[in-house]
């Protein structure tokens, strides 16, 4: 059931009353034809704008639509509104104004509308930050042409808006595999019968006839084998560390905003392996995904990270002493964090000591705040000590989408020789 749509119909000012006040005053007291005409001709100023203001607060009807209520950031927000005049009157002027809450997008706007007909307008916007928002409520303010009274219509409807984070492209990491059953392919042949052979040897004596390549023995006539891969990796657990104490950076130029592109960037790429990824995001909601090799299971974990918020409740070596007892054997952990203390390492090597691989993507803080001046360097050295593969991203770095986003606007070139002026529409990548 939809929310009710409020109808007012407002006097924005008493004067014209206290006019017709004096002039009924005056018409008693010294009777006049000016008094008299003055007065009629209010009476009937009043009248009709009343009436003018009535028909707009019963036969306007405004629609405002859109496509889905989820985009990615730098995508392209649009919505179209319609308004519909019933009325014999036209409306000379009707504002719109939207009380939502997506950052950059304003529909506020001003048209006008000839009698029984309708006018129909796109309000756009690009989406720069992920989250959950709200679109509505929203009214529409509207008026007689003198300007007595004020007619508005408010829809109190709210829908809500999904935004995802990007997936982008990253730079080549040297990542652990665990050793669990999994779908995509290894160099290393394996001691046992899987699903994906990976080349054929000359048969040696012992080797079961069951692995026997038929057509490859014909065509050598000779006995081959088939070798299988090992096939990786087993489940991919992600850990974002969304604790707020170790966090640097606003808005978008943040750890955490970095933690979560690189979170979303790592999951799509396994995910596109055939990699089951899980993720682990402790912060204002404890978020553990468990993992899926599905390739729309990343929507599911774009989800979780589009609402993902610090807190200073779970420092990372509480959530992984937390999830550690739930990771099973042959698996990998990739932790995504700012910090540079070594608190958290403990838990991790203990993850390793039950045939976890595990490996850590620094996100560099100093960069972010020069005040953060952490030992990210001594973190480094204390990982590759321990056979802990490690990277750093830093701000700055030229992050570049998975799937380019291309826009046309408009802008003024002045000919250098005549010196006029041309609109030019030019094609960008954002």
């Amino acid at each position: 059931m939809s929310p009710h749509v409020e109808r007012t119909l407002t006097l924005r000012t008493r004067l014209p009353l206290y006019l017709l006040g004096v002039l009924v005053f005056l018409q008693l007291v010294e009777p006049d034809r000016t008094w008299m005409a003055l007065l009629v001709g209010l009476s009937a100023l009043l009248g009709i704008s009343y009436l003018w203001a009535r028909e707009m607060r019963e036969k306007i009807q405004v629609e405002r639509s859109s496509r889905g209520n989820w985009i990615v950031v730098g995508d392209t927000l649009e919505e179209r509104f319609q308004l519909h005049n019933r009325s014999t009157f036209p409306v000379l002027w009707a504002t719109v104004s939207d009380r939502s809450d997506v950052p950059g997008y304003e529909i506020d706007r001003a048209v006008s509308v000839d009698a029984r007909s309708s006018n129909s307008w796109r309000s756009q916007g690009a989406c720069s930050k992920r989250g959950v928002f709200t679109l509505g409520p929203w009214s529409v303010s509207m008026g007689d042409p003198i300007g007595l009274f004020q007619v508005e219509i408010t829809y109190p409807e709210v829908r809500q808006l999904l935004v995802y984070p990007r997936v982008m492209r990253l730079p080549d990491l040297d990542l652990p595999r665990g050793r669990a059953g999994g779908r995509s392919r290894r160099s290393t042949a394996a001691p046992v019968q899987s699903v994906l052979p990976r080349t054929v040897r000359p048969y040696i004596p012992g080797d079961s006839l069951r692995l026997v390549h038929w057509r490859k023995s014909a065509q050598q006539q000779d006995l081959m084998i088939k070798e299988f891969d090992l096939e990786p990796a087993g489940d991919l657990w992600l850990v974002l560390d969304l604790d707020a104490s170790v966090q640097a950076g606003v808005d978008q130029e943040s750890t955490l905003e970095y933690g979560i592109i690189l979170t979303a960037s790592l999951a799509a790429s396994h995910l596109n392996e055939n990699r089951g990824v899980g993720l682990v995001a402790y912060g204002e909601q404890a978020l553990r995904v468990p993992p899926q090799a599905d390739r729309g299971h990343l929507w599911q974990l774009l989800h979780g990270l589009a609402n993902a918020e610090p807190s200073h409740d779970w420092p990372l070596a509480r959530v992984l002493k937390q999830i550690g007892p739930d990771i099973g054997r042959g698996r990998t952990v990739i932790v995504i964090t700012p910090s540079t203390e070594s608190d958290w390492l403990g838990e991790l090597l203990q993850l390793g000591r039950r045939d976890v691989a595990s490996s850590a993507l620094l996100v560099d803080a100093a960069s972010f705040d020069t005040a953060r001046n952490g030992q990210l360097e001594s973190l480094q050295h204390i990982l590759s000590d321990h056979g802990v593969p490690n990277h750093v991203i830093a701000k700055g770095y030229p992050f570049r989408p998975v799937v380019m986003i291309k826009r046309k606007r408009k802008v003024l070139k002045t000919l250098s020789g005549t010196g006029r002026v041309i609109v030019v529409e030019i094609e960008e990548e954002i």
